[in-house]
């Protein structure tokens, strides 16, 4: 983790500069945040709220070396959770849902919103 106070990057963790400077595509992203965005992304706790959602289904797909939002919170979030819920385990960081294992989170969750938004839909 970059501890350099010059550095003024929102999120410091190594997973995270790399994906903001090397995977994020310079035509589709513009790397910068604006201070209220920053206060409010480090103001969300989600854990505050997690057992009351149900009975909304609730899809995790957690990394297991994920620093930005940690894996052992996101697990303590999820057995917290009530049901339905469901937890995929993927290996990687933060971003590897979004680059090196895209294909196994984007097909898992459209089997999720198949099955839950049709199931919704006969109601």
């Amino acid at each position: 983790m970059d501890t350099n106070p010059d550095n003024q990057a929102a999120y410091r963790q190594q997973g995270a500069v790399d994906f903001y400077l090397n995977w994020a595509p310079e035509d589709k992203w513009t790397n910068e945040v604006t201070l209220q965005s920053n206060r409010r992304a480090r103001a969300y706790e989600p854990g505050q709220w997690i057992s009351r959602i149900a009975p909304t289904p609730l899809l995790m797909l957690v990394a297991k070396d994920d620093e930005v939002a940690p894996t052992d919170i996101a697990l303590d979030g999820f057995a917290r959770a009530r049901e339905p819920k469901k937890l995929v385990f993927m290996d990687g960081n933060h971003f590897s849902p979004y680059v090196q294992q895209f294909e196994l989170s984007s097909s898992v969750a459209i089997d999720w919103f198949d099955t839950h938004l049709k199931a919704a839909d006969k109601q």
